[in-house]
């Protein structure tokens, strides 16, 4: 018979809320993220796998402050219209491509691990961003699944080549006047670029959410460490 521990139960609760609340989230999200950490380390530690290779490398790694953007960059400045990059993109053979199983595992996975309503893997190349799997789209975009590339955020990501990390657009210089954040379709993001092995950005993991919001430190590494399992799949 197993032993009970009088109020272990109710301890147990209030170590989660006083976790939770410093990480800044509701207990549910904080045990949802521990639960995707913990399968991440596992996957570190003992898979032998490439997979398991690449993620052995995130415990070094950090998340780059939000990128500047000059807005006089041209064509041949900007990295989104580097050739070898737009090439890399073509070389995925993912533009246009119907949507897999295996796609949309991992987006549900992502919204799920971040509590937000909407999350995308997206290539993005000269003209367009497209969708190869999404969740919360607007209902327009649900069947064409792509956007002209000037009515994207990712492109921001993709110019940098380091994650974006937007809390209130609405108070960001870059994207203030973005459609997206003036239809209030998009009022914080998080967005990650998806690199080949020459370091060419081809798309981005990316959540977004109608209403401004704290993205934590907690946040922030689970959206890295999965970025690198969606990196994983396109380019295996």
């Amino acid at each position: 018979m197993t032993d009970v521990v009088p109020g272990f139960d109710a301890r147990l609760d209030e170590i989660l809320e006083q976790q939770a609340s410093k990480a800044g989230e509701t207990v549910d999200a904080y045990v949802r993220r521990a639960v995707v950490t913990r399968l991440v380390q596992e996957l570190t530690d003992g898979d032998d796998s490439q997979l398991g290779q690449l993620l052995r490398h995130l415990r070094d790694t950090q998340i780059a402050p939000v990128p500047t953007h000059d807005e006089s960059a041209t064509d041949t400045t900007r990295a989104l219209y580097d050739p070898e990059r737009l090439a890399a993109v073509e070389q995925t053979g993912l533009l246009d491509s119907p949507r897999e199983d295996s796609y949309d595992r991992l987006v549900a996975m992502v919204a799920d691990a971040l509590q937000v309503p909407s999350a995308a893997v997206s290539l993005i190349d000269r003209n367009r961003q497209f969708y190869k799997s999404a969740v919360g789209l607007p209902i327009e975009l649900e069947e064409v699944r792509q956007i002209p590339v000037d009515q994207s955020i990712c492109q921001y990501t993709i110019d940098s080549g380091e994650p974006l990390i937007v809390e209130d657009a609405r108070l960001h210089e870059l994207l203030k006047n973005h459609p997206a954040v003036l239809n209030e379709v998009a009022l914080s993001y998080m967005g990650i670029p998806l690199k080949d092995d020459n370091g060419h950005a081809v798309g981005t993991l990316c959540v977004w959410d109608e209403q401004p919001r704290e993205w934590t430190i907690g946040h922030q590494q689970i959206f890295q460490d999965l970025a690198w399992i969606v990196r994983e799949r396109i380019f295996e």
